[in-house]
């Protein structure tokens, strides 16, 4: 069955690539208005805390969420904070040599050989529109090759991924002194990223370009929603496209976040103070990891 891979299925997978941003969501809020920040969680027993932010991969600096006193106080009051992975990791150099071996294509092949002419002719374009240097996307997987327009664009309208929640708390956790690491590997990420490569590439091409001329209502949606906490929004949002593609919520959510599950009660049985910043689609829904840790009788409440 061939499956129609949308931004969202492409881009909700882990740090490697982006959550959607719309430049027209980035402007300041009106003079007076009142913005409830991103959804935050905590759970709490006699000896440990764990609190949970939704993080957005990558932002404009515009977008005003660093100020958020919860975010300071879970931040402060932790002993590590938790990513999907420890971004310490993309610095080894085997790390980074098994990243590009497994986000490039086999046996010397280039975009322009696994890709039809008119496919191919379309992804020159679109990268000249965003200043992208086709002499790098050529040796790309198709979803690499994807998610990076996405980048391109987001960039191009303001988005820096220095500013993206991960980024900047990784920064501020290793300034505070805190044990800084991840709940999977950047391998484990990528094996979720493989499955991608079984796809029709000129799909994944094309569909992200159509997705690009057409985005700026679904990104300002979605940004809208991280910003304000809506969650049932969020959970949304995510389910329209995931539940498109057979298998997708499941292979890029559910079964992370049930991997994920027993390493935090792991740490509440060691006690202590934690914070736990994973992205936005990983913490609402069903199969989220909120509603896994309440299934297993923690009381986890909104923050």
């Amino acid at each position: 069955m061939t499956h129609r891979w949308t931004t969202r299925a492409l881009l909700l997978i882990g740090l490697l690539v982006a959550t959607a941003w719309s430049g027209a969501a980035s402007a300041a809020p009106a003079a007076g208005a009142v913005v409830q920040g991103p959804a935050m969680w905590t759970l709490r027993t006699d000896t440990a805390a764990v609190y949970f932010l939704g993080s957005f991969h990558i932002l404009p600096p515009s977008v005003p969420w660093r100020d958020d006193p919860r975010i300071h106080k879970a931040l402060a009051e932790a002993q590590a904070v938790l990513f999907e992975v420890d971004m310490d990791e993309l610095d080894k150099p085997e790390v980074a040599a098994n990243m590009v071996r497994r986000a490039t294509l086999p046996d010397g092949k280039t975009l322009r050989e696994v890709l039809t002419a008119e496919t191919y002719n379309e992804l020159t374009a679109t990268a000249g529109r965003f200043a992208m240097d086709m002499a790098r996307l050529e040796p790309m997987q198709p979803w690499l090759a994807a998610s990076g327009l996405l980048v391109g664009y987001m960039v191009s309208k303001g988005a820096d991924p220095s500013s993206g929640v991960d980024s900047a708390l990784t920064r501020d956790a290793k300034a505070a002194g805190k044990q800084v690491t991840g709940l999977e590997t950047v391998d484990e990420q990528l094996d979720v990223l493989d499955t991608l490569s079984k796809e029709d590439p000129d799909l994944l091409i094309t569909d992200m370009i159509r997705f690009l001329d057409e985005s700026t209502g679904l990104l300002a949606q979605t940004l809208t929603a991280w910003r304000t906490g809506d969650t049932d929004a969020m959970d949304r949002l995510i389910r329209e496209d995931l539940d498109k593609h057979e298998g997708a919520y499941d292979r890029f959510l559910t079964h992370r976040n049930a991997a994920w599950v027993p390493k935090i009660e792991a740490l509440i049985r060691q006690g202590g103070t934690y914070f736990v910043v994973v992205g936005a689609g990983h913490l609402v829904g069903d199969q989220s990891v909120i509603a896994m840790l309440r299934a297993k009788g923690y009381a986890v409440e909104r923050y």
